[in-house]
């Protein structure tokens, strides 16, 4: 879906001297909800604990690597930048404020509208919150439905 995003900007959006930062915004529910770490109900295993989070830690890197090289094969002058907030949504809103975002475009999971109403949708939620324009790419799978 990244390669789909960059090729849009690249393609429609692009002018001469723009700087892209390229957003990852952080969850570590998974880590957060796994059984793994707990050692019974009511106390967890705290090396087990810190063994999931580094074991993110290296996926996020290895994340914010290939989106690096996705930004240096399309030729696009940016950075990558991973984000922690209290949502992804927020994340990326307050990460469009402090750059001085001219525009944000954000990708679609492509979730049933059942899953996404009970949920929610980051594209949504940034394409309501956001005080720049948002330009929501649709899910390579979507799309190719169409």
């Amino acid at each position: 879906m990244k390669m789909l995003m960059c090729t849009i900007y690249k393609v429609n959006v692009r002018k001469p001297n723009d700087k892209v930062y390229l957003i990852h915004s952080v969850e570590i529910n998974s880590v957060l909800h796994s059984s793994q770490w707990y050692s019974s109900p009511y106390s967890f295993d705290k090396e087990m604990l810190l063994k999931l989070l580094e074991e993110e830690k290296e996926k996020i890197r290895k994340k914010l690597e290939h989106f690096a090289e996705l930004l240096k094969d399309a030729g696009i002058d940016g950075t990558v930048k991973s984000i922690h907030a209290e949502s992804p949504g927020v994340g990326i809103c307050k990460a469009a404020e402090e750059v001085n975002a001219a525009m944000v475009i954000a990708g679609t999971r492509g979730m049933g509208k059942l899953r996404r109403t009970f949920m929610g949708s980051v594209s949504d939620y940034v394409l309501h919150h956001c005080h720049v324009p948002v330009l929501i790419c649709r899910h390579e799978e979507e799309q190719a439905k169409k």
